[in-house]
């Protein structure tokens, strides 16, 4: 190999240029004292001290005891010997942080996998930071604290929340609702109808990685499956330790039927005016339409959830939530006038 390919692959193990001709001249020549290392490897002799220690520092070469002082070249099989290993060690460090931080590309549909916790928390985030309408999250109670903030200013935003908590104690007003029971489930957010997170709770046992993956859903029937699962089996395991008292300001949006519902019953709205968009169950085509509630229905378990809504022309249409499928149209938004 020539001299000057030795010189640019110690350049790649950290030396500077007169760190290399230094230890070269060294290599070459044997033990030299300062000065004389100075004059051969023609580094100026205010630098040589400094090159010297650095030198040392990095495990190329040692003095002797004594004066004067000779600067002595170690084995280059020992120094290339403690740089390998040093370099295996950082690599082995940087390939598990890598690993934690790595999310796979492969998305399938609209689901996205993640195996970053850092990556996980960051999708957690923007979804509250995006939520328009309606927020559901289950989530320990431990891990709270990450979106307390996230969540306060999205309630004061008008955003409707209901948090279900896994783990003991109380939690601050930060959520319109909020239940809590001590075994935990999988951990879940739905923002709007326009993005989930899901994971099991498992995954987030082992420090900063995820002990498998967590999902980023964007596919409206998987989200429509999620939040089937939260109101129907996992909300009414839970214990309330926090309900607002409802307060009607109108207009009001509404992307849950079922929220709708309840609000025309506490404040008994039948006969005020709606505004539905939507769109037709059968043909899919897009619907908006004004009118009157006439009617609304919600069976015992609060599965089905609807409103009879007549035009100023006397047509009339029941309306159903979301995957609506018995009504006549699916609303995905409902706007309460007056």
């Amino acid at each position: 190999m020539e001299e000057k390919e030795i010189k640019a692959l110690l350049r790649e193990f950290g030396l500077n240029e007169y760190e290399v001709r230094a230890y070269l001249t060294l290599i070459k020549s044997g033990p030299l004292t300062a000065g004389e290392l100075a004059a051969l490897s023609k580094v100026p002799q205010p630098r040589i001290y400094d090159v010297i220690r650095t030198l040392m520092a990095k495990g190329f070469v040692t003095t002797s005891e004594g004066r004067p002082k000779h600067v002595i070249p170690l084995n280059p099989e020992s120094v290339m010997e403690a740089i390998k290993q040093r370099y295996e060690e950082r690599i082995e460090a940087l390939k598990t942080a890598l690993e934690e931080l790595y999310t796979p590309h492969g998305e399938i549909g609209s689901v996205t996998v993640i195996k970053s916790r850092i990556a996980l928390e960051e999708y957690m985030r923007r979804a509250i930071r995006n939520a328009k309408y309606h927020m559901s999250v289950a989530i320990p109670t431990e891990f709270l604290r990450k979106f307390e903030g996230d969540l306060k200013a999205k309630k004061e935003n008008n955003v409707r929340i209901n948090l279900f908590l896994y783990g003991k104690g109380e939690a601050p007003a930060i959520a319109n609702e909020i239940r809590i029971r001590d075994v935990p489930d999988p951990i879940l957010i739905i923002q709007d109808r326009e993005m989930g997170v899901y994971l099991s709770y498992e995954a987030l046992s082992s420090g900063s990685s995820l002990h498998g993956y967590g999902l980023i859903i964007r596919d409206n029937n998987l989200l429509f499956m999620l939040d089937r699962y939260f109101y129907h089996a996992l909300w009414p395991t839970g214990r309330v330790v926090y309900r607002e008292e409802r307060k009607l300001k109108l207009p009001r949006e509404y992307i849950h039927i079922r929220e709708l519902v309840e609000d025309i019953k506490t404040f008994n709205l039948t006969g005020s005016k709606v505004e539905i968009i939507g769109k037709f169950v059968r043909s899919k085509k897009p619907v908006h339409i004004v009118g009157r509630v006439v009617e609304f229905f919600e069976d015992e378990n609060k599965v089905i959830s609807n409103i009879t809504v007549e035009t100023e022309d006397g047509a009339r249409y029941v309306v159903g939530g979301w995957n609506a499928s018995l009504e006549d149209i699916e609303a995905e938004r409902i706007v309460l006038l007056e």
